[in-house]
């Protein structure tokens, strides 16, 4: 059934608390679940992160268990294995006082920090001291830290090539950085693409599983975009489509996610709205992008989009919650284009 809902002037962001109590979710099943390094692995992919790196080292989760140790970190820890927790290596003393706060202070800064970390069981080596530094990581997918990169050296190494190495290391970090950022975002938006939302509705499927939030998928769709190509050629088309982009950039919360879906389409992830809630933000995108318009070769394009919507349910698949949207979507269009529809499950 068609929703006609009433628009309203101004849709409240959700306030700092209410995103806190959003991240501190995402953070507790990454902490408290059973499967928590493969759930992990989903978000980081660890395993070429740690290939890229040629000294010891290792990735380790928020709750303190070891995600992932590369081949030079287990010849020369041999007794620190995956699903272990760190403290059981090493002694927590030094480090920040505990390994809680140095996984704390991991994820709270940027760049590459020294540590000096101890081995409990020297005897099963000539080494005990060490000299770590570690560096955030970030989701692939929510791009919240989640991790922290672990590199191990030996206490005694020259200050020279500490220094070397650090820089080493931070040239390859930012390399990863760009090409991960290069691999997720829309080159003409700079909104994320595709194969992000993806992986990012995987992951808000599986979350809403355990009811740890709600939300809701709407997808635009750019009304009569063929037939401005096909007239005023494809560099006008694409600026119709960055003016759309820059709307739903603009207008989105922080707490939201968009993407370029392909050609004239894009999606966007509500988070924790539903219902009218969402038709009404739905609804101020529709209305801003309907004052945007541009003049080609004299002649006056008036832009407008369609959305449709649906609210995440429990037995969601990405697959079924965007069907679902995509259904309204065609709704959208075949009741007069330039509206918003909402279609539930």
């Amino acid at each position: 059934m068609k929703q006609s809902p009433a628009v309203t002037s101004n849709v409240r962001s959700p306030s700092y608390l209410t995103l806190m109590r959003i991240y501190r979710r995402t953070i507790r099943s990454f902490s408290m679940s059973d499967n928590a390094i493969e759930l992990l692995n989903k978000h980081i992919n660890t395993e070429t992160i740690l290939s890229n790196i040629k000294n010891p080292a290792l990735v380790v989760g928020i709750s303190g268990k070891v995600a992932r140790v590369n081949n030079r970190c287990s010849k020369l820890l041999p007794e620190l294995v995956e699903g272990m927790n760190l403290s059981d290596v090493f002694s927590e003393k030094g480090v920040f006082g505990s390994f809680t706060q140095m996984i704390r202070h991991g994820l709270s800064v940027s760049g590459l920090h020294p540590c000096n970390i101890t081995r409990k069981s020297p005897e099963k080596s000539n080494q005990s001291r060490f000299l770590g530094y570690f560096a955030m990581l970030r989701s692939q997918i929510t791009h919240r830290p989640i991790a922290i990169l672990v590199h191990v050296d030996e206490q005694n190494s020259k200050r020279e090539r500490f220094i070397r190495l650090q820089q080493a290391l931070s040239q390859r970090v930012s390399v990863l950085r760009q090409l991960h950022k290069d691999g997720l975002h829309d080159p003409l938006t700079k909104l994320k693409n595709r194969r992000f939302m993806d992986s990012f509705l995987a992951m808000e499927c599986d979350l809403n599983k355990r009811q740890l939030q709600q939300g809701s998928l709407a997808v635009i769709d750019i009304d009569y975009f063929k037939h401005v190509n096909d007239t005023f050629g494809h560099t006008t088309g694409d600026r119709v489509i960055k003016i759309v982009a820059d709307v739903i950039r603009e207008r989105l919360r922080e707490s939201d996610v968009s993407c370029r879906w392909g050609g004239e389409e894009f999606a966007v992830y509500l988070h924790n709205t539903t219902g009218v809630d969402a038709i009404t933000l739905a609804e101020e995108l529709r209305i801003l992008v309907q004052s945007k318009k541009i003049v080609e070769q004299g002649k006056t394009i008036r832009i407008t989009v369609s959305l449709g919507i649906t609210t995440i349910t429990h037995n969601d698949t990405p697959t079924s919650l965007f069907s679902r949207a995509d259904s309204a979507l065609y709704k959208a269009k075949q009741q007069g284009r330039n509206q918003v529809y909402i279609e539930f499950s």
